[in-house]
């Protein structure tokens, strides 16, 4: 994956990333994450969503199989 960096949205993100980790239920953080990619799928042509959620459930298996080698 490649690193990507945007002054505003990096930040934003990061910060977001802390509060579910950090000050969010444990039964509330997929909850979190699914919402934002709701959020996105407004500004998105059917097409351009469905390969977003492909993408991001090839994204999520690499991390499992590299979480399940360490």
């Amino acid at each position: 994956m490649t690193r990507l960096y945007d002054p505003d949205l990096t930040q934003w993100l990061q910060h977001s990333g802390e509060y579910i980790g950090r000050l969010r239920p444990a039964d509330e953080r997929a909850e979190w994450i699914l919402f934002l990619v709701d959020e996105v799928k407004a500004f998105l042509a059917p097409e351009d969503y469905a390969r977003l959620l492909e993408e991001l459930q090839t994204g999520i298996a690499a991390r499992q199989a590299a979480s399940n080698e360490a």
